[in-house]
Formats: structure tokens, C-alpha cells, sequence
């Protein structure tokens, strides 16, 4: 009885600890996703728009290896 306990007990400590990590690896990423600096390996375009939904000016820059864009606000 005492052997099932602790392996419950084990089995339980494991999924939270893995839930913390799950949570704290998609907050890092989603914090650096929210910086206005484009990541590493971004080429700036000439495309600039006013996004219809906020009226922000916003600059373009792409990543010719991944095809994604990023949208950096420009001040103005």
C-alpha cells in the first residue's frame, strides 16, 4: 500500500512540475514574441500601413528563411 502511495504521490508531483515548466516556457516566449524590436534574422521591408483596426503606423520586416512577418509599431 505504501509503495502505491508514493508512486501516486510521484506520478502527481511529476504533472506539476511539467504544467510550471509548460506555463513558464509559453509566458518567455509570448514576452519575447511582444517586444517592439524585430527578432534575429528579420529584414526590414518599404512596406509601412496603418492597421484598420487601431489606426497604429506600423513597419513591416520579414524573415526570408521562415516567410514570417513582424509588425514593429512606428511612433509618430
Amino acid at each position: 500500500m505504501a509503495y502505491f502511495l508514493s508512486f501516486y504521490f510521484g506520478i502527481q508531483l511529476m504533472i506539476v512540475i511539467a504544467a510550471v515548466a509548460g506555463t513558464l516556457w509559453y509566458r518567455r516566449r509570448r514576452l519575447a514574441q511582444r517586444s517592439n524590436q524585430p527578432p534575429r534574422g528579420f529584414q526590414r521591408t518599404d512596406e509601412i500601413f496603418i492597421d484598420p483596426t487601431t489606426g497604429i503606423k506600423q513597419q513591416v520586416w520579414f524573415n526570408p528563411r521562415t516567410g514570417e512577418r513582424f509588425y514593429q509599431t512606428i511612433e509618430s
